[in-house]
């Protein structure tokens, strides 16, 4: 597990600057570019810009980066303990978030592919503007998954409200920083929201039906333990 914790820490951040690697955009796009509330969203978002805004919301967008962190600290958790039954369930925990990201952004990137949609400043070109180079397709927002993927997995591992709040929360204003600076529709942010989910929700279920499980039928119930003493 450790070796394989390793391997995603060094290919997570190649895999997410996939995002920014050129892709061919056909000159008629496969679906509609942006209807009218994804361009009026970004229009207000871009009028109402600020130097101040445009640093704290571009430092929120490439926080994104970070999303390997919750899998450290489990990883870091499991080698710091000697009880050998904490150790397993902290690698699995780690093992759940980082196979959560990999699968989210397999998903994600195979999706932007196939459905090709041209950026906000391409679809409106010379009337929206983005704050960072980014050159892939833009549905779903790649950002915004993987925020959400790393949300949701350590809600789910972690199920407590000082957990839960600042993981969705920091998963939120990612998403709203991607249309912030320009980069995605609104309609990108909501379906990166629910790929990034979807992934972590599956994962979890992947590990309920095959670690947890495991454990379960490898440890004997206590009803089948019964003292019995006997006196001569």
């Amino acid at each position: 597990m450790n070796r394989h914790l390793l391997l995603f820490l060094l290919l997570f951040p190649i895999l997410l600057s996939a995002q920014t690697a050129e892709t061919q955009i056909p000159a008629e796009p496969d679906i509609v570019v942006g209807n009218g509330v994804d361009y009026k969203i970004l229009k207000y978002l871009q009028d109402h810009r600020t130097p101040a805004g445009n640093r704290v919301w571009l430092t929120v967008s490439n926080s994104v980066i970070l999303a390997p962190a919750p899998a450290v600290g489990f990883a870091v958790g499991a080698v710091c303990t000697d009880e050998q039954s904490v150790r397993r369930s902290r690698f699995v925990d780690a093992g759940e978030l980082m196979f959560s990201e990999l699968f989210n952004i397999s998903l994600t990137m195979g999706t932007k592919a196939v459905v090709r949609r041209p950026r906000p400043w391409v679809a409106y070109e010379g009337d929206l503007m983005c704050l960072q180079t980014v050159r892939s397709a833009s549905f779903p927002s790649g950002h915004t998954s993987v925020a959400f993927a790393a949300a949701t997995s350590l809600s789910l591992i972690s199920p407590r409200w000082y957990v839960v709040v600042p993981a969705y929360l920091w998963a939120g204003a990612v998403g709203f920083s991607r249309m912030y600076v320009g980069a995605h529709f609104p309609s990108d942010v909501f379906a990166g929201a629910l790929v990034g989910t979807g992934s972590a929700l599956l994962m979890h279920l992947i590990r309920q039906r095959i670690w947890d499980a495991s454990d379960a039928a490898a440890t004997p119930s206590k009803s089948f333990i019964i003292p019995i003493t006997i006196s001569f």
